[in-house]
């Protein structure tokens, strides 16, 4: 028997036996004063932001060391630190935010909808390649231009990754200072959010939520220049010749494969009350078996909320300066 492997293996056991359980009644220690109580300051963060409009009430308690975080390893190089957190010129962080918390908040958010997340951890970058290429959902779409930029990027990626494990994917992406933001394309954009969310989720979440991605580009490539129009012209008040002749050049281009994602969220709306109820209604055959998205009224406010999860990691990354707050009916 292989010592190291069987090592690993009880390790394993021992952290799977530890590992607490979201209807666990002990360690909640997050507690709303409202009443409710929870495992985690993420979820208590997604709870207060959605129920409470982001002010806690009388009698909410963190541990304390909630938010105590231990530094790790060496310090960064102050080019790279910049680069990675998107630093202004005093040093102060940009966001505020870290991008593991934003997609900490949007598993809690699926963990309130049933049990997505990955049971398991993945020993290196090549099982993490092949889980992801190999449950991409190709069959689902008609077209494979529709998916092809997406998929192809998530290869590239992973390759990367694969090349050297310690390699941060956002180092080398042109950074505009003058902006705060990342010059990275959006199809490049969502491919890395993918890398990102779709390890964390089982099989089914995963290949749920690349259909949503692959939507949401779709959605982008339709309507994007035109938003951007619309959203200008409001800011130019009704001097539109200079910004029509600008716009006409650009248009000859898929929007997501020449925009950067400062623009990202503008079809936010459209996309979510228009765009995809009509393109899951074109997956009638195998829609009925998904558990998060859909085309019924339930299913599109989750889509509601995972998509202002998701404008939260783009903020927290400087992929754009902007972040979304959606209001449904349970708000």
């Amino acid at each position: 028997m292989d010592q190291q492997n069987s090592g690993n293996r009880e390790e394993n056991s021992v952290q799977a036996r530890n590992r607490r359980r979201r209807n666990d009644s002990n360690n909640r220690d997050f507690t709303c004063g409202c009443g409710k109580s929870y495992l985690s300051y993420a979820a208590l963060y997604t709870h207060l932001k959605q129920k409470h409009d982001s002010i806690a009430p009388n009698g909410t308690q963190l541990p304390n060391n909630a938010n105590q975080r231990p530094g790790r390893g060496r310090p960064r190089r102050q080019e790279d630190q910049d680069r990675k957190s998107a630093k202004s010129d005093d040093g102060q962080s940009e966001s505020g935010i870290e991008p593991e918390e934003t997609l900490e908040e949007l598993l809690t958010f699926f963990d309130s909808l049933g049990n997505f997340r990955q049971p398991e951890k993945f020993e290196n970058e090549v099982e993490t390649q092949v889980f992801l290429l190999s449950n991409f959902p190709c069959n689902v779409f008609s077209n494979c231009q529709e998916y092809q930029g997406i998929y192809d990027l998530l290869k590239d990626l992973t390759n990367e990754k694969i090349k050297c494990q310690d390699i941060d994917l956002l180092a080398n992406e042109p950074f505009d200072k003058d902006k705060s933001l990342r010059n990275t394309n959006v199809t490049k954009i969502l491919a890395y959010f993918l890398t990102q969310i779709g390890p964390k989720l089982c099989v089914e979440a995963y290949r749920e939520m690349a259909i949503f991605v692959v939507f949401y580009q779709k959605c982008l490539n339709t309507i994007g220049y035109q938003a951007i129009l619309n959203y200008q012209k409001g800011l130019k008040n009704g001097d539109h010749k200079q910004l029509d002749i600008k716009e006409e050049v650009t248009q000859n281009q898929e929007f997501c494969d020449v925009q950067n994602g400062e623009h990202i969220l503008l079809i936010a709306n459209d996309f979510i009350l228009s765009f995809l109820p009509q393109s899951y209604l074109g997956l009638e055959a195998i829609e009925k078996n998904f558990k998060i998205f859909g085309s019924c009224a339930e299913k599109l406010k989750n889509a509601v909320y995972v998509t202002q999860h998701f404008s939260y990691w783009l903020y927290s990354l400087k992929f754009t300066n902007s972040r979304l707050d959606f209001y449904t009916d349970d708000d």
